[in-house]
């Protein structure tokens, strides 16, 4: 329990630090609130299961990419790092499949994903290539936690399925927040809802 709440406080810190342009702080804060993920997932149980294993990868490439992202010259590398982090968080989801494929579910989520992507589109300008990968790689993430849920039918896997959707939301409030118009505590929705979605995604695999 008390771990659950250091993760939230962490975030709250981070969050506070960086609007107040304390930038050092809210590094720090920031990665203690996925390490802290990190140690709650490292204790639970052994990392001999498949997914475990890859999830924690992917909490590590979180808070490499998470470090970078406060330096505008490492807003790049930060980028790549973030994509590689729910690559390594979709094979979590994607090792626990076999059989047949529901194709209903991808379906769906690239319905959705064309229209976030065309609402947007006017703002996007030189940023289109960026957005589109990263939508890519979050319905794919997303599409295979779906398959887990369809297949397990059980609370975990739909805290997983939940936890893949937190992060498409994300990334579609971030995208309208800095390319069409400033949210009211926009900053504070995005960074919750992110440790939120990890925080979920942990769980589901605990």
């Amino acid at each position: 329990m008390w771990s659950w709440i250091s993760v939230a406080l962490s975030g709250y810190i981070s969050i506070y630090s960086y609007i107040k342009s304390d930038i050092k702080q809210a590094i720090i804060f920031k990665l203690m609130s996925l390490g802290v993920l990190c140690s709650i997932l490292y204790s639970a149980m052994p990392l001999s299961t498949e997914p475990a294993m890859w999830v924690l990868v992917s909490l590590l490439a979180a808070m490499f990419a998470d470090g970078l992202y406060y330096f505008k010259s490492c807003i790049k590398v930060s980028f790549i790092a973030f994509l590689c982090s729910q690559v390594l968080l979709s094979k979590a989801f994607w090792c626990q499949l076999s059989g047949g494929i529901v194709w209903w579910m991808p379906a769906l989520l690239i319905a959705s994903g064309v229209v976030a992507f065309f609402l947007l589109l006017p703002q996007l300008d030189k940023l289109i290539f960026p957005v589109l990968l990263m939508g890519l790689v979050l319905i794919q993430m997303t599409w295979a936690a779906g398959e887990v849920w369809l297949t397990a039918n059980d609370t975990m896997s739909i805290l997983g399925f939940l936890g893949c959707i937190t992060f498409i939301l994300t990334w579609v409030i971030q995208a309208i927040h800095d390319f069409k118009r400033p949210i009211k505590g926009g900053q504070y929705l995005v960074s919750s809802m992110y440790l939120f979605a990890q925080s979920l995604v942990v769980i589901s695999v605990m």
